[in-house]
Formats: structure tokens, sequence, C-alpha cells
């Protein structure tokens, strides 16, 4: 499967989480900023948002979710690693080395985004979340 091809399954299967409200690409604001400008000319398409990266036989990937505060965002976030490695498993036939994901948590209907790691939701640490935000699960 294309990387294209691949990040557009992988959007569609993060999408249907219970508890994810949104995925967007893993960069800076500006930047993301910038590829909504570029997705309303039609220069990305709306529905590539997980980065796959390549490495001889080791595959990474990376994305950013949105989740709400109705589910503890630590499950939400594993339920998506596994999707994400179900469907790398299914598609590619080598598992993913790594899966990188950046979480944003939605607090109350309407509320305001704020960046907060899968750890500071549920007051742990041992779920390997680091202090940008994102989760990152070796395979």
């Amino acid at each position: 499967m294309r990387d294209e091809a691949l990040s557009r399954a992988l959007t569609s299967r993060i999408r249907s989480v219970d508890g994810v409200v949104a995925v967007h690409p893993p960069r800076a604001i500006v930047q993301a900023a910038a590829e909504v400008v570029a997705g309303t000319l039609a220069l990305r398409a709306p529905d590539v948002l997980v980065d796959v990266h390549r490495d001889g036989s080791s595959l990474r990937v990376v994305t950013g979710i949105a989740v709400d505060d109705a589910r503890p965002a630590k499950d939400t976030v594993r339920e998506v690693g596994e999707r994400i490695r179900d469907l790398v498993d299914e598609h590619e036939g080598v598992p993913a080395g790594l899966v990188d994901v950046t979480v944003r948590l939605v607090e109350g209907v309407g509320g305001a985004a704020a960046e907060r790691t899968a750890s500071e939701a549920d007051g742990s640490d041992a779920d390997g979340s680091v202090a940008d935000g994102s989760v990152a699960t070796a395979g």
C-alpha cells in the first residue's frame, strides 16, 4: 500500500475510535494552519492526516488527535494505537516499529482544546507519555 493510501486508511480508522473528536497533522500549529489553507486550496487531501515514515524495513506512524473528556484520554489513545497497529499489520505485513500520537484534550461541550498528556488526564505516568503531549509506543 502506498504511503498516501495508508495514511488515508489510518486517518479513517482513527476517526472511528470512540472519544476521538478530530485527527490533525502532527506538526507545529503554524505549519498545521498553513496546511489547512493548503487543504482549502486543494493542495493537500483533508483525509491524509497521518504521517508514515519508512526507513528500510521499519515503519513509523505519527499523528495528532483531539479527544473529548467523556472517556479517559489514556483509553482513547491506547485504542488509537491498537487500531493503527492492526491496520498496519493487515496491509503492510511489517509491524509499525513506533506509533507516535499527540493528544489534545477537549474539555466539556464546546470547550477550548488544551495540550495535555495522557498521564495528566488520568494522573499516572506509566503509559509512556512524554512532556510535549505525545504518546509513543514501540513495537
